[in-house]
């Protein structure tokens, strides 16, 4: 273990010196704006926001600061960019103007070294107090500057471990993030048992919530300072933030995607049966008031197999439907005619908070959405996606990417565009 440690503080000391050293002038960690991100799932929210909005975990595809959205490139090569508000363009995210991208120590492309400490795995990136804090699978947590430079080991687990145990890794992936802690699911102690670990990002302090009380939480979100999750028979549990007291409460109807206090997902006919149930429209489930609202497919004018809401401002839910639909066949490799489809119509919708005036704001059907999750940030949208058809008799897709889309007055969106890329 001592080795692996020593390696990886080597690693560390080549990152820095072959990353950092002269960053260009418009990007100097002097010149970079006070990110106190206002994302709902990355700030440090004030002590009212935590009372009465959700807090839960941050996106897989985006990292959203007040200046600048972080992402990963779909497409080959995959570099990490940061995307400016500002400007509209996406800047390789690498502050030395002499690197090429290519090697394993460069900022922008982590993965080129798989034994490389640095990852930017953005489901499990928190962005507190001006820094980035990346917890692992294998018992660390890193942090670093905006700009990269001052990466450090916070924390480091002291237990002996081997990779190509059955399954065993130290902490679970599922990391969660509330104000200036970051909870952490460890897989089992030396008798089997899982427990709730609690990193605090300014003490620098871990706690075993579960040795200190008796009590274990996996955390799934945060509301009204209580953390929401499932017990260790996967049943459903609220907690304060110190394990001190546990209360077993019904299924939470949880999504990745609200605003304040509401989630917003499909509605179902039947809870119950999972694998049979029909989508019936879009719920809005407020954890403040305990009520859910359906938006029914009559009221919505739509019937999906699904609808995929992808994002909520203060004024309107975002979703596109999926549906299959043919778009011809093909050859594979083996001579074998396939057919192919793709999954979802090229609409993209929205609706108000309270179910009603819902429209179509863009519709291309050589359009495919290639993503469950988007950032709005003024009359900006990013989205994943792709384009998808008949081209001269063959069924083919082109220029997939993200794409930048501008919210017109009338709110629409006229077309998606490639975000332009600086290397």
């Amino acid at each position: 273990m001592k080795k692996l440690f020593a390696l990886l503080l080597a690693c560390i000391m080549l990152f820095l010196t072959a990353c950092n050293q002269n960053p260009p002038s418009e990007t100097t960690a002097d010149n970079l704006p006070n990110e106190t991100t206002s994302s709902q799932n990355q700030e440090k929210p004030n002590e009212s926001e935590l009372k009465d909005t959700i807090i839960r975990g941050t996106y897989d595809d985006f990292i959203e600061t007040p200046s600048r959205i972080v992402f990963v490139n779909p497409i080959s090569p995959n570099y990490t960019f940061y995307y400016s508000k500002a400007d509209g363009k996406a800047y390789v995210y690498c502050f030395d103007p002499l690197c090429d991208h290519g090697g394993e120590k460069c900022l922008a492309n982590p993965n080129a070294n798989q034994e490389h400490i640095f990852s930017f795995d953005l489901a499990n990136t928190f962005f507190i107090n001006n820094r980035f804090y990346t917890a692992t699978s294998y018992g660390q947590i890193y942090s670093f500057a905006f700009d990269g430079s001052d990466l450090k080991i916070e924390y480091s687990a002291e237990e002996e471990y081997i990779f190509g145990e059955i399954n065993y890794y130290l902490w679970s992936i599922n990391f969660r993030a509330y104000d200036k802690y970051i909870y952490i699911r460890m897989e089992k102690d030396e008798n089997g048992n899982p427990h709730t670990l609690r990193f605090n990002t300014e003490t620098k302090e871990m706690e075993d919530l579960t040795a200190k009380t008796g009590n274990y939480i996996a955390p799934v979100f945060f509301y009204n300072e209580e953390i929401y999750g499932r017990d260790s028979r996967n049943l459903w549990i609220k907690t304060d933030l110190n394990l001190k007291e546990i209360e077993t409460i019904e299924a939470q109807p949880t999504t990745d995607q609200f605003y304040g206090s509401v989630f917003f997902n499909n509605a179902y006919d039947d809870l119950q049966n999972y694998n049979n149930r029909k989508v019936i429209g879009i719920q809005a489930h407020d954890m403040k008031t305990g009520e859910t609202t359906r938006f029914s497919n009559e009221m919505l004018g739509l019937e999906a197999d699904t609808y995929n809401v992808v994002a909520v401002d203060e004024n309107y839910v975002y979703f596109y439907q999926s549906k299959k639909i043919l778009l011809g066949t093909y050859i594979d490799h083996k001579g074998k005619e396939r057919e192919q489809y793709k999954y979802n119509d090229g609409k993209l919708y929205r609706v108000k908070h309270d179910g009603t005036e819902c429209a179509c704001i863009y519709d291309n059907p050589e359009f495919e959405f290639d993503s469950k999750e988007a950032v709005i940030f003024g009359d900006r949208i990013i989205i994943k996606g792709v384009y998808m058809g008949v081209r001269d008799g063959v069924v083919t897709s082109w220029d997939s990417g993200m794409k930048v889309g501008t919210i017109g007055e009338d709110g629409k969106i006229e077309k998606f565009e490639n975000i332009e890329l600086v290397y």
